[in-house]
């Protein structure tokens, strides 16, 4: 599967709660913001990579819950 692009940082929020699973940063990402990032997913099991030009951010068994 192929990296969804995301454009800021509220776009890849928004991309990774709904249940994509890899997001490639397609922008200058400052450090404060990589930061917040790394932290929130990464402790949530995510990992980041670096690609060609941009980070990707992949998050493995992320469960989306049933709606109930």
């Amino acid at each position: 599967m192929s990296a969804v692009k995301a454009k800021n940082v509220q776009d890849t929020e928004a991309l990774l709660h709904s249940g994509i699973n890899k997001v490639e940063l397609d922008w200058e990402i400052d450090s404060d913001d990589f930061f917040h990032l790394a932290s929130h997913w990464c402790a949530r099991g995510a990992k980041i990579t670096r690609s060609r030009q941009h980070f990707v951010l992949s998050v493995k068994g992320f469960a989306i819950p049933p709606n109930d």
